[in-house]
Formats: structure tokens, C-alpha cells, sequence
């Protein structure tokens, strides 16, 4: 162009701030040009007609489109737009996680609060369109849903796309009424939102959406919870499933604009009331009459738990503690309550960002996770305090700390450990046994204590593929023979091999290794002499195992817990 101007651009710049809303801008940079919405959104080269409020918005925010590089926006104005709020990202986080259905991304119409439109320049935020922001976190004042004058909800319909409007007017219109000819008038509403009743905020609830505010703004820093200490996440999702208790299916519905704004307050202020407790005894009291232990968010039975969706950590600590001595042996191992708070199993496969979100930060989310690979048959001797050489009372140790934590049943874990399904009804009798003679509790801690144990230094050896390959015992003769040159090995030697290969015991071996419990103890004299006579014997035919092994076996042949 002559005289060295380009007006590929309009002249005017008309900036985003970060937490405006798209409509927001557009109406903004409507009225600075004194024309409509959508003639600036024609201008920015948009080819086809818009005729609601959801599309406008698609206009300004996809990355797929240069509307808004036409209109003179930079790269990082652009991506403004475009990103959500601190409030917006955790509440779809916690969507995401928590597996709830809702409009709330879809929604177009805005509440608003009345002081802030009465600023010199007012904007309308990007979380007066999210259901969690119900209260002004600079004004205190609960947030309007519609204007006092037509009653419309701001956005809601596509009005304001015509015309170029202050940001504090309603662009709605009124019903009107009919012309002497028929026709009906829809005048625009005009309203000024600016004079619209305010409600304001008691503390309770203004501090209870700040912390919400502050939870989602800070969701890896640590705070204390009702005496426990969480992550900002896991404390900004326990307030919102807390809100949520209206819905027992868990649909979570409720994440709507149109709620009512009254109705979010007061769900809020309840959670605050339980979350704000001093001690989680006194916030688990609190608990108990907004959910039941039988509601899909907290639950204490089993199959409730297990059952999807996730559960928050903050809240399952608080109902499980709470129920923890009532609850049946099983229970207290599926949920660890030996812990200093109890916690729901987790299924396997979570990343470990999800493991950050559903485990509190004492339970050691990034450690790994525990796994029957890790356990042997029969757990080592002196692995408990008094655990010695019994047989039995080495499988049911075994057994029991695989239960710990872990959704799989008792039945899967004998199979899974390779012990004999006739020995549960023994390791039944015997847990009864515990908890008649008072000892259970003691029991159950030192489990807890082995399990993050072995959490913080796994075994070197996977128990699991050692059984797998220990099934095939003609390959285990094969290595023992490989290792010690020709002739077959004595049955107590290949006995004995196996033992130590599997970390199991001779009682449960397979058919043709397997000692009788009348000779168990005579077997069980006869171990050391074999240890010591055939040491190398044993190293050799396990290095030969290991090098000719799809599977991975670890190393060395024997190991003990540090």
C-alpha cells in the first residue's frame, strides 16, 4: 500500500487479559470498533454464519483457526484465551479422574458479580461460567446467575452477537409486546447489571471458596486436612466430591451453571464444616451426616470400594479409620488399616500421576507398588518378629501379606503363590484365632511394617517367574545335572533346589518333591547339611537357569529382606 501501511490488520489492538473470558473479549473489542460481535468475528475472516453463543466461542479459542492472528493477536495472547483457568483445569482434572459426566464445558451462560462490572474496565471472567465459583473472591459478594430485570441468564441465547454493547449492559431481549399488525417487538432488555441486588458472602463461605481457590491454584503443594496432610489436589477433589453428595449415583449433574448459586454455597460451606475439623476423628464424626459408609464416594465394604469409580484418599481416610475396628478381618487387610490412616487399593496399571491423586502423601505414592512377585510362598523366617520354620505359619504369613492392600481375592493369591487351596480353611481358622486371642492387631502392624519394607528396597527376585519356571521340573533337573557334570541328582538335592529357588517349602512341592507333615521335621534337619554340601553346586545350576531363562528370574539364589 502506498505511503508504507499495511492494514492486513485492524489498527486498534485490543489485548486479552488471562483471566477473561473469550466472550468477553469479543464484546470488548466489539464496542472499541462500534461494531457487533459478529462483524468482528467477519472481519477476522469467518466464512460462515454464527449463530449461538458455543460457536463464537469456537471461533475465538480453536488452535485450528487464524481468526484471531487476523485480528492482530499474538502467539501468547492467543494461547490466553485459549487456556483455563487454575480453577477450569482442576475441576477437569477431577472430572477426568473421578469419572463425572458433566455440561459444565459446554455451557455458555455466565454468572457475574455486579462489582466487578462496576469497575472502570470490567471484564467477565472465564470461571463465571464454572459451577465451583459461586462467591466473589474480591467482592464477597454470591454471584448472580440472571439479570433482575428479564430474568434471561447472561449468554445463554445469541442476542448478544448484534449488537455492540457495554459490558455491564444486558444484551437480552424482552418478550414484548404485540403491534397493532401482529408482530411482536423485542426490544432489548439494556438492563444495567451494574445495579443489580448483591447478596453478600458470610465468612464461613467466603473462606470456603478461597480454599477451593487455593487448592486448585497450588494442587502439588502439601496442606494439613482435618489433621491430615494432602496435597492441594487431593484436598481441592474432597471438597468437590463433598459438594456432590446431593448425587449418590456419582453422575455429578450437579456440575451445571444453572444450579443454583444459593445451593453451591451451602454445599461448600458443609464441606468446610467437615474439612476444617481440628482432628480427623472430629471431621470423620462430621462425615457421618453427609455421607453414609455405604455412598459410592466414601465406602467401607468391599465391593463399594473396589467398584468404580475412584475414591478420594482425604475422605476414604477419614470413613475408614473411623469404621476400622468394626470392619472383618479381609477388610482390614484390603484396606491397611494398620496404617496411621487406612487407604483404598488401587487397581493395577495407574500412572504415577494418578497414584499422586488418589494416595496421600504419607502412603508413598511414588514408591512401588506392591506385587505377589515380591513374596515368596512362605514368607522368610524372622521376616515377623517370632516368624520361625513353621511351615503353615510361613504360608499364612505369606499369604496374608499379599492380601495386604491388593483387590485380588484369597483364592487368586493361593493360586498365585502356589499354595494349596485345601489351606485356607487352616489360614482362616487361624486369623480367628489372632483376633479371639487379642494378637491380630499386632499381627496386622507388622505386616504394614514389612510391606514398606519391601517398598522401600523391592526384592532383587521375582517370586512370580521362579514358580512359573520352577513348574517344569525336568528343566530343573536339567540345570542341576548341567551344573554338576554328568548323572542325575539325588532327590533331596533337586528337593532342596527347589526350595531354594522358589522360596518355598517342601510341604507344598510339587507332587514328586513334596515331603509328608510326619517327615517335615526330620526334612527340615536335613536342610543345613544339604546347604553346606552343595552350595555350589546349587549357584551353578541357578546361573545356568538364569542365563538360559526367557523370564527374569533376579539374582542372587537366595535373598532375605535388609
Amino acid at each position: 500500500m502506498p505511503g508504507g501501511y499495511d492494514l492486513g490488520t485492524p489498527p486498534i489492538h485490543v489485548a486479552p487479559d488471562p483471566a477473561e473470558s473469550p466472550v468477553s473479549w469479543l464484546r470488548r473489542a466489539a464496542a472499541r470498533y462500534q461494531i457487533s460481535p459478529r462483524d468482528v468475528l467477519r472481519e477476522g475472516g469467518t466464512v460462515r454464519h454464527v449463530a449461538s453463543t458455543g460457536a463464537a466461542i469456537s471461533r475465538v479459542t480453536s488452535p485450528a483457526n487464524d481468526f484471531t492472528t487476523r485480528l492482530g493477536l499474538s502467539d501468547d495472547e492467543q494461547r490466553a484465551l485459549r487456556a483455563p483457568t487454575p480453577l477450569g483445569a482442576a475441576l477437569r482434572a477431577y472430572a477426568a479422574l473421578y469419572r463425572r459426566t458433566t455440561p459444565w464445558e459446554k455451557a455458555t451462560a455466565s454468572r457475574y458479580c455486579p462489582a466487578c462490572l462496576a469497575d472502570p474496565d470490567p471484564r467477565w471472567a472465564k470461571d463465571w461460567t464454572n459451577p465451583l465459583l459461586v462467591i466473589c473472591p474480591d467482592h464477597h459478594l454470591q454471584l448472580r446467575q440472571r439479570c433482575p430485570a428479564c430474568q434471561a441468564a447472561p449468554y445463554a441465547g445469541p442476542t448478544w452477537l448484534t449488537t455492540p454493547a457495554p459490558l455491564w449492559r444486558c444484551t437480552a431481549r424482552t418478550t414484548g409486546t404485540p403491534t397493532p399488525s401482529g408482530r411482536r417487538r423485542r426490544p432489548w432488555c439494556d438492563h444495567d447489571l451494574r445495579t443489580a441486588p448483591t447478596t453478600p458472602a458470610t465468612p464461613d463461605r467466603v473462606r470456603a471458596q478461597q480454599l477451593l481457590l487455593d487448592y486448585a491454584a497450588h494442587p502439588d503443594d502439601t496442606v494439613e486436612v482435618a489433621g491430615i496432610t494432602v496435597t492441594g489436589r487431593i484436598a481441592f477433589d474432597a471438597m468437590t466430591e463433598l459438594a456432590t453428595r446431593p448425587s449418590d449415583t456419582g453422575d455429578a449433574r450437579y456440575l451445571d451453571p444453572d444450579r443454583l448459586v444459593r445451593d453451591t454455597v451451602v454445599a461448600l460451606a458443609d464441606a468446610l464444616d467437615v474439612l476444617d475439623q481440628p482432628t480427623p476423628e472430629a471431621a470423620a464424626d462430621r462425615l457421618q451426616l453427609f455421607l453414609r459408609p455405604t455412598s459410592v464416594h466414601a465406602p467401607v465394604t468391599p465391593a463399594a470400594a473396589l467398584a468404580p469409580p475412584p475414591k478420594n484418599p482425604l475422605l476414604g481416610a477419614l470413613q475408614l479409620d473411623r469404621h476400622r475396628h468394626a470392619m472383618t478381618a479381609t477388610s482390614q487387610l484390603l484396606f491397611r488399616t494398620a496404617a496411621p490412616h487406612a487407604q483404598y487399593p488401587l487397581p493395577d496399571g495407574h500412572a504415577p500421576s494418578t497414584r499422586r491423586a488418589l494416595r496421600l502423601p504419607e502412603h508413598r505414592p511414588d514408591r512401588p507398588v506392591p506385587t505377589p512377585a515380591w513374596i515368596p510362598q512362605t514368607l522368610w523366617p524372622g521376616a515377623l518378629p517370632g516368624l520361625g520354620e513353621d511351615p503353615i505359619e510361613r504360608a499364612e504369613a505369606a499369604l496374608l501379606l499379599a492380601q495386604l492392600g491388593s483387590a485380588r481375592t484369597r483364592a487368586h493369591l493361593l493360586v498365585e503363590l502356589g499354595l494349596p487351596r485345601t489351606l485356607q480353611r487352616a489360614i482362616i481358622a487361624r486369623t480367628r484365632h489372632h483376633r479371639a486371642d487379642g494378637t491380630w492387631p499386632r499381627l496386622l502392624t507388622d505386616l504394614e511394617t514389612l510391606l514398606e519394607r519391601l517398598r522401600a528396597r523391592p526384592p532383587k527376585i521375582d517370586y512370580r517367574n521362579r514358580r512359573l519356571i520352577a513348574d517344569d521340573l525336568d528343566l530343573l533337573d536339567r540345570a542341576l545335572v548341567t551344573g554338576a557334570g554328568p548323572g542325575s541328582a539325588p532327590l533331596a538335592v533337586r528337593r532342596r533346589f527347589w526350595e531354594l529357588f522358589t522360596g518355598g517349602d517342601a510341604l507344598y512341592a510339587p507332587e514328586h518333591l513334596t515331603v509328608d507333615v510326619e517327615d517335615h521335621s526330620a526334612w527340615a534337619r536335613h536342610r543345613d547339611h544339604l546347604d553346606t554340601t552343595h552350595r555350589g553346586h546349587f549357584q551353578d545350576a541357578f546361573h545356568v537357569l538364569d542365563r538360559s531363562s526367557p523370564l527374569r528370574l533376579g539374582a542372587p539364589l537366595v535373598w532375605r529382606p535388609p
